[in-house]
């Protein structure tokens, strides 16, 4: 059985291609392996947070960095 997925996207005159293989001998799905990260260093997010007393800039509505219709 091939693990191995090749995915290939156009955004313009960029090909982008992706290449994911699973390991036979892996332990947990992608899932729990984001859950298990996000919560590792969701301390240190905090922590930088607090240390420079500037909260992180979020904007839903458009970008902060310049029009999104490029």
């Amino acid at each position: 059985m091939d693990n191995k997925t090749v995915t290939e996207i156009r955004r313009g005159k960029t090909l982008y291609v992706v290449t994911a293989e699973c390991s036979p001998t892996a332990t947990e799905t992608v899932e729990e392996k984001l859950e298990r990260l996000i919560l590792s260093h969701a301390a240190d997010a905090i922590m930088l947070q607090n240390k420079d007393e500037n909260p992180i800039a979020m904007c839903s509505n458009q970008s902060e960095y310049g029009m999104d219709n490029e």
